[in-house]
């Protein structure tokens, strides 16, 4: 490749020779990408002759095409697999040509499909903090589409860089936007451990913090809901934080999230604060999770002998849930009705798979108290 390089230097038109080096070294970056990346660099940085299009319709000039856009890009891509560390300078010497040509091709769907691949190089070079602030100028001059905002999300989680937080935040502040980000969002921003990466994350359950658009988890939550059980058993203020929030009255949909995540946590005392979400009239924290989990809590699933597919039900008791229940009956006019509706599951699952020895149909034996208790008409 150097002789080839010299032998060009020497022809009275270089030019020419330029695409043909390209795909050699795309080649040479995937054989030697971290030795050879300075010679790779150089190779991708040569300009292409400007040719023409045959001109269409009643076009006034020919359009000049960009023909080594993809040579550039898959130049620097083999260099990156390879682990070879790309100059920032260079690097956006190499794909401002490509920005470039989307500009001029801003409406074609084909071309516009380059900026995914260029956002995706250009933040993992030795200066992504640069490439941040570049990458927020293409997106105000809207030359990204759809696809290549959620490849830029990827990208931020993977570049590791603090700056890249504060775009992730800005990504998620456009309603419409923000609907197609959805888990590689989430994903994205559960890579960094900072606190404003945390933040971002709990101000889905915590009203107190700058909030971010629910579009982001209006249909799929569970990803979200998955990152922040996984915080919550990693760091015990967190987790005391959801047990603090859950008995304040904080929105719905806070608290729908919040419940799910409580839930999902799977102890007693989790559960038992998810409790304290639900809101008769269905504005509170009830959902299919905290129902499955409080079931799992009396029924217990045990493997079939000899089935890899089969299970058999056996009650088992958890009357400090039962007794919750009963006590947000008696004296809670907000869950009243909630509760008793779970009092009234609870039981059918006692009459499917039968009661654990010693556990009372009644939760409490106090004197003067019905079961079950009548609720009020319309209560």
């Amino acid at each position: 490749m150097e002789t080839l390089v010299a032998e060009r230097a020497a022809e009275p038109q270089p030019a020419g020779l330029n695409g043909w080096l390209k795909h050699l070294a795309i080649v040479l970056a995937e054989l030697d990408g971290q030795l050879s990346a300075e010679l790779v660099l150089e190779i991708l940085s040569y300009p292409q002759i400007e040719r023409s299009r045959p001109r269409t319709h009643r076009a006034s000039t020919h359009p000049v095409y960009l023909y080594d856009a993809w040579p550039r890009i898959h130049g620097l891509e083999a260099l990156l697999m390879q682990g070879a560390v790309l100059p920032s300078e260079k690097t956006w010497k190499i794909v401002e040509p490509i920005i470039e040509h989307v500009r001029a091709h801003r409406w074609n769907s084909q071309e516009s499909s380059l900026m995914s691949h260029v956002v995706g190089i250009v933040l993992f070079t030795d200066d992504p903090s640069a490439a941040i602030q570049r990458v927020r100028q293409l997106i105000e001059e809207k030359l990204l589409s759809m696809e290549g905002v959620r490849v830029l999300t990827k990208a931020l989680g993977h570049s590791r860089c603090p700056d890249a937080v504060a775009l992730l935040r800005e990504l998620a502040s456009d309603n419409v936007r923000v609907q197609y980000l959805g888990d590689d969002w989430v994903d994205a921003v559960a890579q960094f451990d900072s606190q404003e990466a945390r933040d971002l994350l709990l101000s889905f359950v915590d009203p107190t913090l700058p909030p971010l658009s629910n579009e982001l988890i209006r249909h799929h939550d569970g990803r979200l809901v998955r990152k922040l059980t996984g915080l919550a058993h990693r760091d015990a203020a967190v987790r005391q934080r959801m047990f603090d929030l859950a008995q304040e009255n904080i929105p719905a949909a806070h608290a729908l999230v919040l419940g799910k995540v409580l839930a999902n946590l799977g102890t007693t005392d989790a559960l038992l604060a998810s409790l304290q979400l639900l809101r008769d009239g269905g504005a509170g924290g009830a959902s299919y999770e905290l129902h499955k989990n409080i079931e799992e809590a009396f029924v217990e699933q045990r493997p079939y002998p000899g089935s890899s597919n089969a299970v058999t039900m056996v009650p088992r008791s958890s009357n400090a849930i039962r007794s919750r229940l009963m006590e947000m009956v008696q004296n809670d006019p907000l869950r009243r009705r909630s509760a008793f509706a779970l009092l009234n599951e609870i039981e059918k699952w006692r009459m499917w798979h039968g009661r654990p020895d010693g556990e009372p149909r009644s939760p409490t034996m106090e004197t003067g108290f019905f079961w079950p208790p009548e609720l009020e008409v319309g209560a």
